[in-house]
């Protein structure tokens, strides 16, 4: 087996092979556990309350901070002051992300598992490239597991894909690889750069974007935005207003089937049971107004009350859906001068979707037969 790194150069094919196997098993476990994450999720929630999450990320985060800091002190022997500055940035974003990004608890396992992700993707490749562009490697490779896990999770009746967690991914295996260059500080990417890392990084980039529209055109789909200045409200629906309007396909089963368990079930359970993406779409409309409301975020809750009223009355009228005046009203005097702020919803939105599934079929083609002419002409410059 041929090593590129020539600090590595006598290390034995084995330890290559074992590198590589352990990014590949871990990552393979994450994909074979997919379906039964609801099952322990659910058992240790209703044991231990949603708390138990944050608890196993901090748990495991302290483990790794022992374990670095050990190997600082007394395998590197490291005296300077800047590397643990850097560790306890690295830790104390993860608080702040823990509160106020990532705050459906569930979620923060992300950063075990792709921050485990990231850490094996440096640890293989750093017997193929050296400097800075390892750890970006490391990271591209990590999103694009991360990808692929989204894909799978889309397709699992149990789970859903969410763009939104591709960029947990990323974010988790970013903040070990951060504490790699600047705290561990392995000597290897103080080197310099050539040709093959620029080609493995088009190499990944391309591999990407493939997987990206597939996502796209498959779970998040392409909708259209509705822009209501008068209800001070931009969301994007997969059906067009007049459409919505007329759309009353198997209504009974929304509102005898599923509007009587948002609030009282996990969001997940419910998506399983939805025959049609319009009904999943109004059951995040609906769950994100319970969400907001009950936790005091009143402007969200008020404004996709409005979404739902205005958009989807026949899916919501004659259930515990439909909201009285009298409550709509009373959220609208909390809100105050907020009334008239353009609110966002996020749901079936994100950068990619701003594009028709042609546009965006169409760049991406446009972005692989570029990334092949650059593989090619780095191949020529390197000779």
């Amino acid at each position: 087996m041929t090593v590129y790194n020539k600090d590595l150069k006598e290390s034995s094919p084995l330890a290559i092979i074992l590198s590589w196997a352990a990014l590949i098993g871990w990552v393979g476990f994450i994909y074979a556990t997919l379906g039964t994450v609801p099952t322990w999720r659910e058992f240790l929630q209703d044991r231990y309350g949603e708390g138990i999450f944050g608890t196993i990320t901090y748990f495991a985060a302290g483990i790794c901070l022992v374990a670095i800091l050990f190997y600082m002190l007394f395998g590197r022997k490291e005296r300077k002051f800047f590397p643990y500055i850097v560790l306890v940035l690295v830790m104390l974003f993860l608080r702040y992300t823990m509160r106020h990004w990532i705050t459906i608890p569930v979620e923060q396992i992300h950063f075990i598992e792709y921050g485990m992700v990231g850490f094996l993707a440096f640890n293989a490749l750093r017997y193929h490239l050296s400097g800075w562009a390892l750890i970006t490697a490391a990271l591209f490779i990590a999103y694009f597991f991360g990808m692929i896990d989204e894909c799978i999770q889309g397709l699992l009746e149990n789970r859903v894909g969410e763009q939104r967690d591709m960029y947990w991914n990323g974010l988790a295996a970013a903040l070990v690889l951060v504490i790699v260059a600047f705290s561990i500080k392995p000597k290897v990417i103080f080197h310099k750069c050539g040709f093959r890392e620029a080609r493995i990084h088009l190499l990944i980039v391309a591999l990407c974007l493939p997987i990206q529209g597939y996502f796209n055109s498959t779970f998040a789909q392409f909708g259209y935005l509705i822009e209501d200045d008068a209800l001070a409200v931009v969301f994007r629906s997969r059906l067009d207003v007049e459409r919505l309007k007329l759309y009353d396909d198997n209504l009974d089963h929304f509102k005898q089937d599923i509007a009587p368990r948002i609030g009282k079930e996990r969001m997940n359970t419910l998506l399983g049971d939805m025959h049609d993406k319009i009904h999943e779409e109004v059951t995040v409309h609906s769950f994100r107004r319970f969400y907001h409301g009950i936790r005091g975020n009143y402007p969200v809750a008020y404004k996709e009350s409005l979404i739902l009223s205005h958009y989807f009355p026949q899916f919501i009228s004659g259930t515990s859906l439909d909201w009285p005046r009298g409550k709509i009203k009373e959220l609208q005097d909390k809100i105050g001068n907020l009334v008239n702020s353009t609110y966002y919803s996020p749901v079936a939105e994100h950068l990619i979707t701003k594009f028709t599934q042609l546009q965006m079929w169409f760049v991406i083609i446009m972005l692989e037969i570029f990334i092949l002419i650059l593989i090619a002409r780095s191949f020529r410059k390197n000779q």
